[in-house]
């Protein structure tokens, strides 16, 4: 790393960086509304996970704010998602600290013609980029030149593109959106895309990666900063939070700074062979009692289940876990089901989330040949906004 101008401060780095990524502002799902606001209550919890990070970076005295992308949903967010992720920005702003990102996969424009909502961004002084080409940046912070090599997610689809670091940076830093060489994500996202390796392959001091929700460290320079939420129970482990970069004359640390969120539990399977509906449903309160589910997010699967034994569960239990929980999902296979792809059961009867249903049949048909990737990400994002609207609807009507 290039030498940088203004010497340690009491034992303090020269420059401190946050690196925030996969935010996710607008993510809804279940029913269950916010008693305060009226608004789905998921799409609050990630809106506060956004301000507890927005906290815990303005309380480390940070000199710069970089985001890798997916800072929405969805490519059209709601104008109250689009005024917090403002207001809480401004934040930052308001601290003299500059903030610079990049569009992730989530928020890209399938057309170049529309319009990004991270273009609101500027209004408070950020700088985003969200088209088809890299960009550059650089600030002054304590005395050294940050460079930052800005490649969104639409520029990533550009198998040819280059990035260098600038000649004169005393730091640089680079800023993208995919998944590195090696690493295996569990599922498979619409528009995601392979970064390629002679991007990561520049000089870089810092590589800030986002899309992958977990801390994780691709080279001792190179790190996907993880989640500031858990958006599914594949995420069921992680730990929500961003990375804290600090550079001085040597070289980078980088360390996970955790954010409080609602937990997410996967329990441990039951596997329900030989038992009739009433074993079931005891076995189902016993597994769910030995966990604090209390106002969490919770996925109970129950395999080789005699058929028929799934609709003789006491609906009573399943009803009070639900009450207690924000959501309970239950997931019974029923005996000689067929292992589906990645592990995961063939459901006989399913009591899970209706979005995560489709999500799945419309990657299957995507994968199958079926549906073209455009058609299937306009359908899903349809589909996506039908299930919502009616969810949040039905308790009022």
């Amino acid at each position: 790393m290039a030498g940088i101008r203004q010497p340690e401060r009491g034992g303090a780095p020269a420059v401190r960086v946050a690196h925030i990524s996969d935010t996710h502002l607008g993510y809804s799902r279940y029913a269950r509304l916010c008693p305060k606001t009226g608004r789905n209550q998921r799409e609050v919890d990630v809106s506060e996970a956004y301000a507890r990070a927005v906290d815990a970076i303005l309380e480390r005295d940070v000199d710069l704010v970089i985001h890798s992308g997916d800072v929405f949903d969805s490519v059209r967010p709601a104008t109250h998602v689009v005024v917090h992720f403002l207001k809480q920005t401004a934040r930052i702003i308001g601290r003299n600290i500059p903030y610079y990102g990049i569009a992730g996969n989530h928020e890209t424009p399938r057309l170049r013609a529309t319009t990004a909502a991270l273009e609101y961004a500027t209004l408070v002084g950020a700088r985003f980029v969200h088209g088809f080409e890299p960009d550059y940046g650089a600030v002054e912070v304590r005395g050294a030149r940050v460079g930052l090599s800005l490649v969104p997610h639409g520029a990533v689809a550009d198998r040819e593109v280059v990035v260098t670091p600038g000649r004169d940076d005393d730091i640089s830093i680079l800023v993208t959106h995919g998944t590195v060489p090696g690493l295996r994500i569990r599922g498979h996202e619409l528009g995601e895309v392979d970064l390629p390796g002679h991007v990561l392959d520049g000089s870089f001091d810092y590589v800030a990666l986002g899309h992958y929700h977990y801390f994780h460290p691709h080279r001792p320079n190179a790190y996907y900063a993880g989640a500031t939420e858990r958006f599914g129970f594949g995420e069921a482990d992680s730990r929500p939070g961003f990375a804290l970069v600090e550079f001085d004359g040597e070289g980078v640390r980088v360390e996970h700074v955790p954010i409080p969120c609602r937990p997410m539990l996967d329990l441990p399977r039951i596997d329900a062979s030989g038992m009739d509906a009433a074993e079931l449903t005891e076995a189902i309160r016993e597994r769910a009692g030995r966990a604090e589910i209390d106002g969490a997010v919770v996925r109970l699967k129950v395999v080789e289940a005699p058929r028929g034994a799934a609709a003789g569960v006491d609906r009573e239990v399943l009803r009070e876990l639900r009450r207690r929980c924000l959501d309970f999902s239950l997931e019974i296979s029923e005996a000689g089901a067929e292992e589906a792809a990645g592990g995961e059961e063939t459901a006989g009867a399913a009591f899970g989330p209706l979005e995560e249903e489709f999500r799945a049949f419309v990657e299957r048909r995507r994968e199958s040949g079926k549906i073209g990737r455009t058609f299937a990400e306009r359908f899903l994002e349809a589909g996506l906004g039908y299930l919502r609207r009616a969810g949040e609807e039905g308790p009022a009507a």
